[in-house]
Parts: C-alpha cells; structure tokens; sequence
C-alpha cells in the first residue's frame, strides 16, 4: 500500500519500490564512513544484486546505484591517498628479483653435486623524491663456501634526471654504487640471467656494478608503442642508446686497491627504426688498470665487445665478439705480471611457441673464449666452450620457470673460468641439468 505525508503544502508520494530506492540511494552515499570503520561494500554489491533479479529495482537505478556506490569509492581512496597514506611511503616501490635452483651435475674436475640453492635475492628499494631526483638500494644474498648466506651491498645510488638536450634525451645520471654500462643492456636482450651470467662476466672479465658516477640515456626520442612490441621495451630509444660512466673499476665484490678510474662507455645504433626496429649494433669499451698490483705496476685492463641484435615479438638473437687484456680483478696476468690478451665470441636464440599467449620459449646458446691469444703462458689448446639450452614458461609477468642443460667443455691447458691457463691442467668437462623459478615483481 503506498503511503504519502505531507511538507507544507506539498505532497511526495512514496511507493514500496521508491522506500526501496531512497534506502539504498542513502547507504551508498554514507559508504566513505562506513568504509573508514571496516565495513566493505560487498554486502551492498550483493543486495543490489538481489533486489534486482527480483525486479524491485529497475535496469536505470540498478546502474545509477552502482555508478554511485564507485563514485564514493573512488572519493574514499582518493581522501586516503591524500590524508591517510604516510608521505614517506609516496613514490616508493619494493620489489624483488629472486632466483631459486636446483641443479645436479659435475664441476670443478669431476666432483658430483646435487643442490637446491638460492643464486639470486634481491630486495629493490626505490624511492621518487621528486620528478628529477630519486633513490635505489638493492642488497643482495650470496652464499659462502661454508653454507652461510650473507646479505651485500649491489646497488646504491642517488638517481637524477636531467631534462633533454636536442637528440639526447630520457636522460638518467647514477650517482654511487651503480650500472656499470654493459651487462644490464645485454641482460634486457638475453632475458634467462637466471640460468647463468652472462658471456663475458662467465669468463670472470668484468662485473655488472661498480662505484663511480655515470649517465645514461636515448638517442632521438623513445620507439613509438606499436614498434616497441618488436623492438624491445628496455633501451627503446628510437635511433638507440648509450650510457657513459667513470668508476673505481673493482667492482662491487671488492675494495680498491689502486688510484685508477675506468672511463667506460657504451654505444646503441638502431639503423631502421621504422622498418626493422628490433635490429641494433653495440659497442662497449673500457681501459684501465686490474685492481691487483704486480710488483711495481698495476696490469692493463681494456676490454673491446661489439654486438649485432634483434628481438620481435617471436625471435632474439644477439651474436657478439669481444677482445681483452687482462681483468677487472687484475688476476688475468702471466708471471711477470703482464696482462694476458683474450679473444672470445657468443651466440644466443630465443623463440617463443606459438602456445599459450607466447609464454613458452625455446632458447640456447654458445660461448667460445680464450684466455691467452698470444700464448705468453701456454702453447695453446686452452680455450673453454660452453653449450646450454632448454626452455621456460613464463606463468605471471616477469616471473617464469626454466629447465635448462648446460655442458662447459675445457681444452687440455684450460685451468677454469677465469684462470691463468697451466699447461696440462685437463680439467674434465662441467655439466648440469637445472630447474630454476624466477620471481620477479
């Protein structure tokens, strides 16, 4: 039965359904104090849904009534970003990259092993001060001879973000414990890290971070979104990128033990941006001084790396060669203290299938490296080869699990990755089979 009052001299008439209407119109616009107090909007969700299937409220204030209870949503969350969430916490992202093992197989001349370990634990702290200046730390795990686990130090510096200047431009300035020029790059190309290191950091020759200060940035702009699909994500500037820094040169696993400074830089060139956007050539150059002193002299330490790469949404490929003298410890010397010259190429593939979302991928890849092209300590036949492939699956983004089966073979006067070659050392040949899951967010 409807019912009616009266207010002055006019009337409102109210049916069962228009009670029905005003109640809920009344709650969701007290849903920001509810909500302050614990109660969520879920019972509201479900009676709104009810009274519709029962057809007391129309189609029109079925959708009005949900537009609104969003509205005041939206209004809560915006008041809590405002005056509730901590201005410290505003700008600051933690994450993680983590990389967890199990591999079996031989190593270190044919000792048999069996082990889940944890290779990789980053924890990344960022923090945005303001649209110029920010802030990372990013301690690591790494694990002792003894077992042990210890946290250390991989990254730490102030960030700053210069404005562009003509064809330089999205331009970034690390300042402290950062990127040195080359690795990161590479590791944007070659996504599978967690499997191994990379060419040239496996041959023991440079590290991917040290203390200095560097900048970075693109050249002529960044590759527009339907070209980035083919062109890569990371490093997309439209012609290419670079990055040029100066650093202590030990590394971020050591101190220094010599004055010396490495200048360092890296050059991107994407030739065909419009056409062929995935397709880049690289240089990267360093010279120096090793960080281990030899009587009265520091040993050289240069490194010449050029590399031809292409991604697109199905396919990478990059095919790099490299030529060195000596190391970034300072450890790659003959007797005399002279620094050994090194030669070495690698050859890496990846494919997605076309099976689920392109989320499963084949890849391999093939290292050839010498340590001693000169033959200044042996007579040769000390080269070391590397052969591993397999697949992965990537289940959430950025996360992903691999099987991988890795085989490093070693030439009679081989001593091991990064070691001075010793005649007749024959080291009998590593090899594994291993499961990693990644874990990255």
């Amino acid at each position: 039965m409807d019912k009616e009052f009266q207010k002055g001299s006019g009337r409102v008439h109210y049916g069962r359904q228009g009670i029905v209407f005003l109640v809920l119109y009344l709650m969701l616009c007290w849903t920001p104090v509810y909500a302050q107090t614990g109660t969520t909007d879920t019972h509201q969700d479900d009676l709104l849904d009810t009274l519709h299937n029962k057809q007391i409220i129309t189609d029109e204030e079925y959708k009005q009534l949900r537009q609104q209870g969003q509205q005041s949503e939206k209004k809560l969350l915006d008041t809590l970003k405002k005056d509730v969430i901590p201005k410290a916490l505003e700008g600051l992202e933690i994450g993680t990259l983590s990389y967890i093992d199990f591999s079996s197989g031989r190593e270190k001349d044919d000792q048999a092993y069996n082990r889940f370990t944890l290779t990789r634990g980053y924890i990344n702290v960022k923090k945005k001060l303001t649209s110029w200046l920010g802030f990372r730390i990013t301690p690591d795990i790494k694990q002792e001879d003894s077992g042990e686990f210890k946290i250390r130090l991989k990254y730490l510096y102030a960030e700053f973000r210069p404005p562009s200047v003509r064809f330089l431009t999205d331009m970034k300035a690390e300042v402290g414990m950062g990127h040195m020029p080359w690795l990161d790059f590479e590791e944007h190309i070659n996504p599978y890290r967690c499997q191994g290191s990379m060419f040239i950091e496996r041959a023991k020759i440079f590290s991917s971070a040290d203390l200095g200060i560097s900048i970075m940035g693109n050249l002529g702009g960044q590759l527009d979104e339907a070209f980035r699909r083919n062109g890569g994500k990371d490093y997309a500037g439209r012609y290419g990128s670079w990055h040029i820094g100066v650093y202590n040169g030990a590394g971020y696993e050591a101190s220094e033990e010599n004055g010396n400074k490495i200048p360092e830089v890296r050059i991107t060139l994407r030739p065909l941006p419009g056409t062929v956007p995935g397709l880049q050539a690289s240089y990267f150059g360093l010279y120096g001084q090793g960080n281990k002193k030899y009587e009265a002299h520091y040993p050289d330490f240069y490194v010449n790396l050029a590399m031809l790469s292409y991604q697109n949404q199905w396919f990478t490929f990059a095919g790099q060669y490299a030529q060195t003298r000596g190391n970034q410890k300072g450890e790659m010397v003959d007797a005399g203290g002279r620094a050994l010259r090194t030669e070495g190429w690698s050859l890496f593939a990846k494919g997605n299938l076309p099976l689920l979302c392109r989320k499963l991928s084949l890849f391999a890849r093939y290292d050839n490296f010498d340590p001693d092209t000169k033959g200044w300590v042996t007579s040769g036949d000390d080269t070391y080869q590397l052969v591993h492939g397999g697949m992965s699956f990537e289940f959430y983004k950025g996360c992903l699990a691999l099987l991988a089966y890795e085989q490093i073979m070693y030439e009679r006067n081989n001593a091991g990755l990064g070691k001075v070659p010793r005649a007749d050392s024959d080291l009998e040949d590593d090899h594994r089979i291993q499961v990693v899951c990644q874990i990255s967010f």
